[in-house]
């Protein structure tokens, strides 16, 4: 080593020193001084590797319900549950700024019972209909309104999302929202804004109808890290299902990248069950996918074995 390398390396150890004294006496700042680094700097926009590798390949969507599911086995899958919904009101319901005007959230009702060690996805329902049994005098936004809100409104919102990383045993988040063609752009912005909020180790994952990786390719104009998956909903699409099917079977996948790593089924539903057969494994092997699980009704120890031996890789 040089002088000159010596003189450098000096400050170099002063420094360090002082970082580990501040961890070892202040280790909850350190953390936020590193959650802020991570979350405002280069880093964020970068995935860390196998931030949903160490997922399982097969999930249980676990809906507004009893839900008892003490049986799932922690290496075998993980459950994703619905956490809170937020119904959004009228950007300009009443002119307040704050989170009272602009959403309502209301908290899951319904017990849910899981092993522990078990995978925990918690996830986030956004509304633009009314709450059930919500005052008839509220406003709430409708399928063709232009979304305006302000980044201080989306921001509340945002933070409301990302309060779900706190929850006991969380392993990632995930927004459920059907977004129609006028809220694309707010919803962009918003997935942006949680994001930032979360921890940088902390996967992102959102619900797709089937036309955001097929034909309306507004994911793809996300910047790269914002969301780590795009679960395509492949149930319950009406007159679309077998458009889907037919595109799937001749195409092989979606073009969307975001929608490549991961399938939503039902077990109640053709397509689901037969996504999963040689017919469609030639072009489109589901297997490879990271697959999430509805059922029309409360889980069982039976259903999920089953869906356990059929569908797994």
């Amino acid at each position: 080593m040089t002088p000159l390398s010596k003189i450098a390396f000096v400050p170099l150890i002063a420094l360090l020193a002082c970082v580990i004294a501040y961890a070892t006496v202040s280790p909850r700042s350190m953390g936020s001084l590193a959650h802020r680094v991570f979350a405002s700097g280069s880093l964020a926009r970068h995935s860390p590797p196998g931030r949903l590798e160490k997922l399982p390949p097969i999930t249980f969507w676990a809906w507004e319900r009893p839900e008892d599911m003490r049986y799932v086995s922690p290496d075998q899958a993980a459950i994703a549950f619905l956490a809170k919904t937020i119904y959004l009101h009228s950007p300009s319901a009443d002119g307040v700024t704050g989170s009272s005007a602009i959403f309502t959230v209301r908290p899951r009702l319904q017990p849910l019972r899981v092993p522990h060690g078990v995978p925990l996805i918690a996830v986030i329902r956004i509304e633009s209909g009314p709450e059930p049994r919500s005052a008839p005098a509220q406003q709430f936004i409708s399928p063709l309104h232009d979304f305006s809100y302000s980044g201080a409104q989306r921001a509340l919102l945002a933070e409301e999302v990302a309060a779900l990383q706190s929850l006991p045993g969380i392993s990632a988040v995930q927004i459920d929202f059907d977004a129609p063609a006028s809220a694309h752009a707010f919803y962009a912005a918003l997935l942006q804004d949680v994001r930032a909020k979360l921890s940088p180790f902390l996967p992102l994952s959102i619900t797709a109808l089937a036309s955001w990786c097929i034909g309306d390719r507004w994911l793809d104009q996300l910047p790269p890290a914002t969301i780590d998956e795009a679960v395509p909903m492949l149930f319950r699409m009406g007159p679309d299902a077998a458009n889907v099917a037919n595109f799937l079977h001749s195409n092989g996948n979606f073009p969307v990248a975001a929608c490549r790593g991961s399938l939503g089924l039902s077990t109640d539903e053709s397509l689901s069950r037969d996504l999963l057969t040689p017919e469609y494994s030639a072009t489109f092997d589901a297997r490879q996918n990271r697959i999430y699980i509805f059922a029309p009704h409360a889980w069982t120890p039976s259903d999920a074995e089953k869906i356990l031996k059929e569908w797994q890789p």
